[in-house]
């Protein structure tokens, strides 16, 4: 959860450069949606 509200800070200060807090925001839910998915098996 806090790693979430930090994340949303950085969008907060990039707004001004958003496709890259944009790359980011995606990679992150990529490697969350990868650890689920070990989880799972």
């Amino acid at each position: 959860m806090l790693r979430m509200r930090w994340l949303r800070l950085r969008i907060y200060r990039y707004r001004g450069s958003f496709p890259v807090a944009y790359r980011i925001l995606r990679n992150y839910v990529r490697i969350e949606a990868k650890r689920e998915h070990r989880n799972e098996s």
